[in-house]
């Protein structure tokens, strides 16, 4: 080994001992994270990319709703306002109906008003009376439908059975019947196919309903004669039996008159009890003056009597005068004894009167008392009779209560069967009109700029949701923003797509055959921006490798060999892709010995590595033969051995390495590069293959330097106006006007 060495050495030295030292220059600076937050620019970009979605999906909302328009049935709206109250007004009796305190429409009584305009009856009647089964069925849609459509290609059968219709239905669903709030009135209205119809419905819908209530009322009240016309002659069966009954009653026990004679016996019973009463009262004052007047021997009656106070008076005068003339004359004195005479005949006068009041007192007494128990006597008697006659016309009153019972509960059913015929006969409604429905004006629907704004907001956030959904699911990379992102490496440069046969020819080389050209300048971009990436140590091992075949990894590989060698370094391009090489097309060599062989150990390094003819510095090694397991050849100490001596001669060693995606041999290879340029197609990028290529080399090392896009459709230099100054300099140069040393 340290003779293949000692003489490969010298052979590579020998073959070009010539070409200038790369001289080492100052790393580029570290690239930082890339933010992966998306931008006002990344949306606007998404916009701009899937515009055709968002133009289509708003195109598409846009016509079906034209369609739509147009074949909606031209409506009109009409409405009525009523008021609904619990009571009517009573015009027969003329009493004042209170109206209640607003309790709210979720009373059972309003709701069932509501839900009675909204009823199948009044809406029969009223399709009835006005004729609207024609107006209530749908409009027949011609043209293509969906039904259609399926019935032509046979998989749906045609439907030729009328189906009954539900015409009930059809109108309730062009009538809304709304209670205003807190008060007792509802708005009514109805969606017709004209205005007179519209108008017409409200009308006779309101009409219908309180024609309905009316109706009801008349319902009852009939139901109510009736029952009363029954109970009325049942009472009046019983009346009779009755007072059949009383009759017989009365017949047989020779009772006449029994109210009249009971009358008149307790009026006299009255009497007699009050006129005893007064006479034991009068018996007992009287009573009570004889005994007063026998223990006391004076009384009121006495004391206030005028002949017994005149006497009285005389008395005290008489001797008022003898005690004053005592204080004079003596007792015997003659007008003395005259005086005294006088004295003792005035209180012989005064006690003969009292003794006539006393007699007189006894005797009132004794007629009081004589009188007090004849009454008592005669009272007893009565009551005897008394006795007697209730008891005899016990049965009578009985049948008498029964009769009078009966007459009442006639005369009161009589009575009430008679105002129910009155008031059955004009009965009023509880609801009244507030507002009558109107002929509309103005078409309800369709209306196109409604419908037509609506369409086109609904299409524009349609589309947008389609556009950013679709953006979702899209595994595609759109953008070199986008693409550093999602694999957070830098885009390392754009090869713009070639269109002109003659260069896409030679894309291979384009950077020596046709070096005035867009894509020649962009590849030498590429290849400055990887040589001031990449740090200043001495072994420079670039692999070139894709995600899948076909990206352009190996015409990227031999154009950056150009470039260095152009720049005057000295490369080594080695075709590592063994199992489908093409480096040797590109650069016209033979691909009789190369990597393969020298694997093998069939041949050494400097038997395989052949010069690039007309560039000075290039050297490539082909793939050679494919006639081993690639796998065990890349992975023998002769390949490192390889990279280790090539970075050591030349400036830069650039390996052709197969797709990473179904292989193994790029993880080998990545294992003994120094950095890794991963090289994508733009109508190729696959998020999810990147991802895949980034984890799988992450694995085996951290060297991947960024990623190169390759047929690029946009980029920032436009071809042509990379030609126009190419064309530009070339006219100067013929006439002389430019300095070639600038």
């Amino acid at each position: 080994m340290s003779v293949l060495t000692t003489q490969t050495n010298s052979n590579m030295q020998r073959v070009d001992q010539n070409l200038p030292q790369f001289v080492p220059v100052a790393p580029a600076a570290s690239v930082e994270p890339v933010d992966n937050t998306m931008s006002l620019r990344d949306i606007l970009e998404i916009l701009k990319r899937r515009k055709m979605t968002i133009i289509l999906t708003l195109l598409s909302v846009l016509i079906g709703t034209i369609l739509y328009t147009l074949s909606v049935k031209p409506s009109y709206i009409a409405n009525a306002v009523i008021q609904i109250e619990k009571e009517g007004a009573d015009i027969v009796f003329g009493n004042t109906k209170q109206t209640d305190a607003f309790v709210g429409n979720n009373d059972p009584f309003f709701r069932t008003r509501y839900e009675m305009l909204r009823g199948r009856v009044i809406a029969n009647r009223v399709i009835s009376e006005l004729g609207l089964q024609e107006s209530l069925l749908p409009t027949k849609k011609t043209g293509f439908s969906f039904s259609a459509i399926l019935e032509s290609l046979g998989l749906k059968k045609a439907s030729n059975e009328k189906k009954p219709v539900n015409y009930a239905e059809l109108f309730s669903k062009k009538l809304y019947v709304q209670p205003i709030e807190k008060t007792h009135l509802v708005e009514i209205n109805y969606e017709g196919t004209s205005p007179e119809e519209a108008r017409n419905v409200v009308t006779s819908l309101i009409h219908n309903f309180i024609k309905s209530q009316i109706e009801t009322k008349s319902e009852t009240g009939e139901y109510a004669k009736d029952f009363l016309k029954k109970q009325l002659i049942e009472a009046k069966q019983r009346l009779k039996r009755s007072e059949e009954k009383l009759v017989k009653y009365a017949n047989e026990n020779n009772i006449l008159g029994v109210d009249d004679k009971q009358g008149r016996e307790v009026r006299k019973l009255s009497n007699l009890d009050e006129a005893l009463v007064q006479a034991e009262i009068k018996r007992v004052e009287a009573e009570s003056l004889y005994q007063q007047m026998k223990r006391v021997g004076s009384v009121s009656a006495v004391l206030t009597n005028p002949v017994i106070t005149s006497l009285k008076a005389r008395l005290v005068q008489l001797e008022g005068d003898y005690q004053e003339m005592l204080k004079t004359f003596k007792p015997n004195y003659p007008d003395m004894m005259r005086l005294q005479q006088q004295i003792n005949n005035a209180r012989a006068k005064l006690n003969k009167e009292i003794a006539n009041i006393k007699k007189s007192m006894e005797a009132d007494y004794l007629a009081a008392k004589k009188q007090e128990d004849k009454l008592r006597k005669e009272l007893n008697k009565f009551n005897q009779k008394m006795f007697n006659l209730q008891d005899s016309s016990l049965g009578y009153n009985n049948l008498k209560r029964e009769v009078d019972t009966n007459e009442k509960l006639y005369n009161t059913l009589l009575r009430r069967f008679e105002e129910v015929n009155v008031t059955s006969a004009a009965n009023t409604s509880n609801i009244s009109i507030v507002e009558p429905a109107v002929t509309p004006l103005k078409r309800y629907r369709p209306k196109p700029k409604l419908y037509l704004m609506l369409g086109l907001l609904s299409g524009l956030i349609l589309g947008l949701a389609l556009a950013f959904l679709r953006e979702a699911l899209d595994q595609s990379i759109n953008s070199p923003e986008e693409l550093e992102r999602i694999s957070g490496l830098p885009v390392l440069g754009l090869i713009p797509r070639v269109t002109k046969a003659s260069i896409k020819k030679h894309l291979g080389a384009v950077v020596r055959k046709n070096p005035r050209t867009a894509v020649a300048e962009a590849y030498r971009i590429l290849s400055t921006n990887i040589r001031f990436m990449l740090d200043s140590k001495s072994e420079h091992v670039l692999l070139i490798t894709s995600a899948n075949p076909k990206e352009g990894k190996s015409t990227t590989a031999t154009n950056i060999a150009f470039s260095y060698a152009q720049m005057g370094l000295k490369v080594l391009l080695v075709d590592a892709d063994i199992r489908k090489p093409s480096l040797h097309t590109n650069l016209g060599l033979s691909n009789k010995l190369g990597l393969s062989n020298y694997l093998k150990g069939e041949v050494d390094l400097v038997g395989i590595t052949q010069p690039v003819k007309s560039v000075q510095g290039l050297y490539a090694i082909t793939a050679g033969r494919y006639d081993s397991d690639p796998i065990s050849l890349l992975s023998h100490e002769r390949m490192s051995y390889l990279t280790t001596q090539g970075a050591t001669i030349f400036d830069y060693v650039i390996i052709d390495a197969p797709p990473v995606l179904g292989f193994a041999d790029t993880l080998i290879l990545s294992s003994l590069a120094t950095s890794t340029v991963i090289v994508a197609k733009e109508n190729m990028l696959k998020a999810n293959n990147i991802h895949t290529v980034l984890k799988q080399l992450s694995r085996v090392k951290q060297n991947v330097l960024g990623i190169l896009l390759v047929d690029v459709k946009k980029t920032d230099v436009k071809a042509k106006i990379y030609t126009d100054y190419e064309t530009e300099s070339r006219k100067l140069l013929s006439r002389g006007k430019l300095n070639l040393a600038s």
